[in-house]
């Protein structure tokens, strides 16, 4: 499963209650584990900060996802990447971007005098889009990261994340059935040889079934076209896409006259993303990325624009099950809860 935590959830600047874009994703074995490897999705200004005011490790971090290289998406790199050196980090770290990056962090360390003790695997999005990525965090966790091309201002990019867990199920009914104390049940499921119980000798794998769980989640980053992710949602359990605006001010933007400051801003709205969410069966929705005159009540009838006005639309067009992200929420993907 994938233990979710939005580190930022602002689109373009940062707010009292939201920071830049950044989101968590831990890559849970177990329910009950205490620490997870975890990768963390686009690094806005002030992403070390957040980290400070919640329970993820910096050690624990094992790669970092860029979507693309607008500033409220990867302004916090450096100083990540900075104080990881300081905190005298010495395992490797991936870097998964798009190229501009490597230029950027080659800007940093020439002018700031940065100097690393960790090695960092930098890979280039744009020489992997037909590969698959694999990062192995044990014998039986597997994660799996596709990328797919979106249509915003600059190059943009969206992660299919796939975990795969295995482990063995012991068979319960037949351990019982054959006397077996459950004394030596923990032994058996670990075993992979025959085991000597007493004065008898068993096969561990007569008593144990093989099991193999795959949870899917896609993250999009800055998208005017929800429809570019057709296949990758494909028999996701959630998708964690951006809408920016309403339906109503995005159509106010792009309409305006450009002298009185109109453009198109090639972000999504609620209304898109919830019609490409419910027409491709996707059983979880995550918005975030939500402007900054958004403010963060939640009430529809409300004249001022606030999250109520968001959510509204988005209902109107889904009916899957719906979360408006904020800054520190925590947001549990599970396979078995699909």
């Amino acid at each position: 499963m994938f233990k979710l935590t939005f580190l930022g959830t602002s689109s373009g600047i940062p707010t009292r209650e939201r920071n830049v874009s950044a989101l968590a994703v831990e890559c849970s074995a177990n329910v009950y584990a205490k620490r997870n490897a975890w990768l963390l999705i686009d690094c806005g200004e002030g992403t070390q900060h957040q980290l400070m005011r919640c329970h993820l490790l910096p050690n624990d971090l094992s790669a970092i996802l860029i979507t693309h290289t607008h500033g409220d998406h990867c302004y916090g790199l450096g100083g990540l990447l900075a104080s990881l050196n300081m905190n005298r980090r010495t395992k490797p770290l991936t870097l998964i971007a798009p190229k501009a990056i490597a230029r950027l962090l080659d800007t940093l360390t020439i002018v700031s005098e940065l100097h690393f003790n960790y090695p960092i695997d930098f890979i280039a999005i744009e020489d992997n889009l037909e590969c698959e990525l694999s990062l192995d965090f044990g014998d039986n966790h597997h994660i799996a990261i596709r990328f797919y091309e979106l249509s915003h201002r600059i190059l943009s990019f969206g992660f299919t994340i796939i975990q795969t867990l295995k482990k063995d199920k012991l068979l319960t009914d037949k351990l019982r059935l054959d006397d077996i104390a459950n004394g030596y049940w923990h032994k058996i499921l670990k075993a992979d040889t025959p085991l000597k119980l007493d004065d008898t000798t068993i096969n561990p794998h007569d008593y144990k079934t093989h099991t193999q769980s795959t949870t899917k989640i896609v993250i999009a980053g800055d998208n005017d076209t929800p429809n570019l992710l057709t296949h990758a949602v494909k028999d996701c359990h959630a998708l964690i896409h951006e809408a920016t605006y309403t339906d109503e001010i995005l159509q106010k933007i792009v309409n305006k006259p450009a002298m009185l400051g109109g453009f198109n801003p090639q972000h999504s709205s609620a209304k898109q993303v919830a019609t490409f969410a419910h027409t491709c069966h996707v059983p979880m929705l995550i918005l975030t990325h939500f402007s900054a005159r958004y403010a963060p009540f939640d009430d529809k009838t409300a004249k001022e624009p606030n999250m109520g006005h968001l959510r509204d639309e988005a209902e109107r067009y889904y009916d899957g099950k719906l979360v408006l992200a904020k800054d520190f929420l925590q947001v549990v993907v599970n396979a078995d809860d699909n």
